[in-house]
């Protein structure tokens, strides 16, 4: 995949996380979320290892492009 910012050619790896949100709003202390949150991805916390996201990198801006579409999403 080329980078859409440098058009430079990224890598293909894994995001490895615990739990992950990308929210609208700052989390201070926790991830969780209430019926007034607008979240686009949010993976659920695993008790036994962490979570393997899909995503590229771009080696040149030290950018991440990750596909959500497969995430828990209220957006």
């Amino acid at each position: 995949m080329k980078c859409p910012f440098c058009d430079i050619e990224m890598l293909q790896g894994y995001l490895n996380c615990g739990l992950a949100l990308w929210s609208t709003r700052k989390h201070k202390i926790s991830l969780l979320t209430d019926d007034k949150e607008q979240f686009a991805f949010r993976l659920k916390h695993t008790m036994v290892s962490p979570n393997h996201v899909s995503s590229n990198f771009c080696p040149k801006c030290k950018r991440m492009i990750i596909d959500c579409a497969e995430y828990e999403s209220n957006i």
